[in-house]
């Protein structure tokens, strides 16, 4: 067994840190890390839980690691933090990465590493602008497996770094919660929602009414407007990455994108595999939800998806200085913008 102690020691404080912090930037590939006296599988963990990537250690490998950085590129991050250990990053076959910690080679990093979920604020926060913005999840649960949300199918962490690294620029973070189950407010609407599905039902059926279904599912929590939320289901049959409702103040999302009929007995396979696209994606409801439009420039977050130009998925990442001040004015009231509610005045 090794174990070394590691100390980044230009860019530690003094004073006794508040929570420990892994913070992952997937578009730029970097992180923000503030860790002290954590046991290697734990800090892998929190990688892990932070990043979605696949993480495997060597058995038997320990070590304490400590560290305080930001904007480090992800071999530099992790270099630092390992010290001596040599690791790898490997792409999977499936898509994602695949990173190996090992003292040998990589063969013998053998042992998965299990998530370690980190603290949920930011305590020692040096940027007093930034709005800290907690999200509640929940994964719609029913009889019927269009509706049936599964926890293991999804990984929202690293779709919020995403996102949050989108929301850098008008310093607002989301922070996401442990997801609870969430049963439908209807259990008639269920039925209708599942029946949509089937090959005889038209499309132009499906466009007119799967909104209204899934008002009638989706419950009216008595805290709306107050909370930010987010509620996974299956599938939908009119396709969406995501979309806000208003009304309800969630935003609702999917686990599969589309799901494409493939006989008349109602058997049908997934026709996306990946969840809901990409973090813009969630970045743009949350957007919706932060009180801000549809607008028609080319790159901006808030693009009608009507209007997007190019073949890239998902709207782009831009925001105006108009859009910032709109969503920080609404973050700064600790929820989302619901008609009537919140604000209570000027809708």
């Amino acid at each position: 067994m090794m174990r070394w102690v590691l100390m980044i020691l230009g860019c530690m404080a003094s004073d006794a840190w508040s929570a420990n912090q892994v913070v992952w930037y997937p578009k730029a590939r970097t992180f923000d890390l503030r860790v002290k006296d954590v046991p290697l599988e734990v800090f892998l963990g929190m990688v892990k839980a932070e990043t979605g990537w696949e993480v495997k250690v060597e058995p038997g490998l320990q070590q304490i690691v400590s560290g305080k950085f930001r904007n480090k590129p992800a071999a530099d991050a992790i270099r630092l933090m390992l010290g001596r250990v040599r690791f790898a990053f490997l792409p999977r076959l499936e898509g994602g990465t695949r990173l190996l910690v090992y003292a040998g080679n990589t063969r013998s990093a053998t042992q998965s590493v299990a998530a370690v979920e980190q603290a949920a604020a930011d305590n020692e926060n040096p940027d007093e602008a930034l709005i800290h913005l907690p999200v509640k999840i929940h994964y719609l649960k029913s009889r019927y497996v269009s509706i049936n949300a599964d926890t293991k199918l999804t990984n929202l962490r690293p779709l919020f770094a995403g996102a949050n690294e989108i929301w850098g620029q008008g310093k607002v973070r989301f922070v996401p919660g442990r997801p609870e189950q969430l049963l439908s407010a209807d259990t008639v609407a269920e039925k209708e929602f599942a029946d949509l599905f089937k090959p005889s039902v038209p499309s132009a059926y499906v466009r007119l009414h799967q909104s209204r279904i899934l008002h009638r599912m989706i419950p009216d929590f008595p805290d709306r407007g107050k909370v930010f939320r987010i509620i996974v289901l299956y599938t939908m049959p009119d396709a969406f990455g995501a979309v806000y409702m208003p009304k309800k103040g969630v935003v609702l999302m999917p686990q599969v994108k589309f799901a494409g009929l493939i006989d008349k007995g109602g058997v049908w396979k997934d026709g996306s595999p990946v969840f809901f696209a990409q973090s813009n994606i969630l970045a743009h409801e949350l957007g919706h939800a932060l009180g801000l439009p549809h607008v028609a420039t080319q790159g901006n977050l808030m693009i009608d998806g009507r209007l997007r130009e190019g073949s890239g998925v998902g709207p782009g990442t831009k925001l105006s200085e108009k859009q910032i001040e709109t969503a920080r004015a609404q973050g700064k009231t600790g929820g989302p913008r619901v008609p009537g509610i919140n604000p209570k005045t000027g809708d």
